[in-house]
């Protein structure tokens, strides 16, 4: 049985279109203001083209960038720090797990957070921006980062492709995989994690700290309506994320009141603990039709 993929080609052209008109405004105020494409400033020090500031001489710093009126002044070596000039660039943590197939109105999770990878990654190569990604499944999908318009396609329709069998195996857990993001991306990138962040934990708070102590980090929560509200359904047989199934009385109110109660305050506290850690937070119902209303979109910002 041949199973369709979780986007067709005609809705990711649709998107293409709805990312070009959601950033049209704020990118010609961009660009009208910044000297060109490649000509960001970064908040982050390094051997650029503009000086910052100056700091004690270091082991292993180059002689040439001494600053020597500073050094005669305190009688200690010092040396220039300069603002580097980057491209701006967006990497995208695609969260296709098992817990993201899921969904019980118009579309599941996983469909929900490509569609969001597919805005961001348009929306960054239609003004020159540099975009990466990673598809985190058993088997997770690297791509590197292009400007390449057809390279970009090809990371969008592998976020759009059929998700594979439900594996068999542990998958990747997302704190395993953050470490790896962050020895991989150029700092400064923009850094997107779209997921439900089922296994968020503390083993994740070092990790998120370190991304966030050299990128701009948007967390994106996909979610589904019966994971705050359950339908009152009857007796039905649901089965958790280990396997076991559950028989259970959805025609119960007291039984849905808990479930409701419990699932706000998950939820909530998932969000305060992001939000806490410094990261730009947003909750994203899977049948919401607009993401990018509510998404921030890559549109010319520095990084």
């Amino acid at each position: 049985m041949v199973f369709p993929p979780i986007l067709t080609e005609t809705e990711l052209q649709a998107l293409y279109q709805r990312a070009r008109s959601a950033t049209a405004d704020a990118s010609l105020q961009n660009l009208l203001e910044q000297r060109q494409a490649g000509d960001v400033a970064s908040r982050y020090r390094g051997a650029g083209l503009d000086y910052a500031e100056s700091r004690p001489y270091q082991s292993g710093d180059e002689p040439r960038f001494i600053h020597w009126s500073v050094t005669a002044r305190t009688g200690k070596a010092h040396v220039k720090q300069f603002r580097e000039e980057r491209r701006p660039a967006v990497f995208i943590v695609l969260d296709r797990r098992k817990a993201m197939r899921f969904g019980t109105k118009v579309r599941l999770k996983a469909a929900q957070a490509a569609r969001v990878a597919a805005l961001i990654a348009f929306a960054a190569t239609q003004q020159g921006w540099a975009a990466s990604g990673v598809i985190l499944e058993a088997q997770p999908h690297w791509f590197p980062a292009s400007t390449d318009t057809h390279a970009v396609w090809e990371f969008v329709r592998q976020c759009a492709a059929t998700c594979p069998p439900l594996p068999t195996t542990h998958e990747p857990t997302l704190a395993s995989i953050l470490p790896l993001i962050n020895a991989s991306v150029v700092r400064g990138t923009h850094v997107y994690l779209l997921s439900d962040f089922t296994d968020l934990d503390a083993a994740c708070e070092a990790h998120i700290l370190q991304l966030l102590h050299h990128h701009p980090l948007f967390t994106v929560q996909v979610l589904d309506t019966a994971e705050y509200e359950l339908p009152a359904a009857g007796r039905v047989n649901l089965q958790g994320l280990d396997g076991i199934t559950h028989r259970v009385n959805l025609a119960d109110p007291a039984l849905r009141e808990q479930f409701r109660q419990q699932a706000a305050a998950l939820h909530e506290g998932q969000a305060q603990r992001l939000r806490g850690w410094g990261c730009h937070y947003t909750q994203l119902l899977a049948e919401v039709d607009a993401p990018e209303l509510t998404v921030p979109l890559p549109h010319g910002m520095g990084a």
